[in-house]
């Protein structure tokens, strides 16, 4: 059996083949693989040797919900305090009452009292009132006396202007202006008894109905002063219309 041998070019033949250059004459070592350990599990949580309670964190929902109602409660009592406000405010009825109160006079030097016949010149003692005075006018009832004079009242005096005015048979309508307001009182009593069967008005403002065993007594309020219609029961019947025949005079000075 024939072998046959290659040898290297350049090399003799048989001869035994020379390592190159450089080339290591031991493999070197393998470096070791490391084999990754695998993790330990985590431990469960240990609960602290203690007798205290466990401090419980609070849930973050009922902090909010805390807020809130804080918030809520804030808006609350500001209003509970606005709406206090509100009400410790005078309104405007109030205001209006203020207004005239501050503005009633008291009267305190009184005047001589005076008088004058039916056929007299009003005008004097409209002036000498002060104020706007009611009158009749266009009723064939004739003016038979006027006078002014000062009445007592609250520590000071209450200026009335009264005119009379003649039936046919001899009994009087009687027109008063008074002033201040508040001295209307000076017309009421016992006797009188209120009536709202209905409604009436003395020129342009609203009246109240008075009656007693005698006379029908109307009570009107201006602004200065209080306005009165006295009637003999006898001529209720006459009232409506005569009514409808009084008016403020305004006086006029020269």
């Amino acid at each position: 059996m024939q072998n046959r041998y290659r040898n290297a070019q350049g090399s003799p033949e048989g001869s035994q083949r020379m390592r190159p250059e450089g080339m290591p004459s031991q493999v070197p070592p393998r470096k070791p693989v490391e084999v990754k350990q695998p993790a330990d599990e985590a431990l469960p949580r240990q609960k602290p040797v203690t007798d205290e309670p466990e401090a419980i964190v609070p849930a973050k929902w009922k902090g909010i919900v805390k807020r809130v109602f804080a918030i809520v409660g804030l808006i609350l009592v500001l209003a509970l305090v606005y709406v206090f406000l509100l009400m410790g405010e005078p309104g405007e009825d109030d205001q209006l009452t203020k207004q005239n109160t501050t503005q009633e006079e008291t009267i305190r030097v009184p005047i001589a009292a005076s008088q004058v016949g039916g056929d007299a010149d009003l005008n004097p003692l409209a002036v000498n009132f002060g104020k706007p005075v009611l009158a009749l006018y266009g009723s064939n009832l004739p003016l038979q006396k006027a006078m002014l004079f000062d009445s007592a009242f609250r520590g000071g005096y209450a200026r009335r202007l009264t005119l009379s005015y003649a039936f046919t048979d001899g009994t009087m309508l009687t027109v008063e202006s008074i002033r201040p307001t508040a001295a209307v009182s000076l017309l009421g009593g016992a006797r009188y008894n209120l009536n709202m069967d209905s409604l009436y008005t003395i020129a342009g403002m609203d009246a109240v109905r008075m009656d007693s065993s005698e006379q029908i007594t109307l009570l009107a309020r201006g602004t200065d002063a209080v306005y009165a219609v006295v009637c003999p029961l006898a001529h209720k019947d006459e009232l409506t219309a005569l009514l409808k025949q009084v008016s403020l005079m305004q006086p006029s000075t020269p």
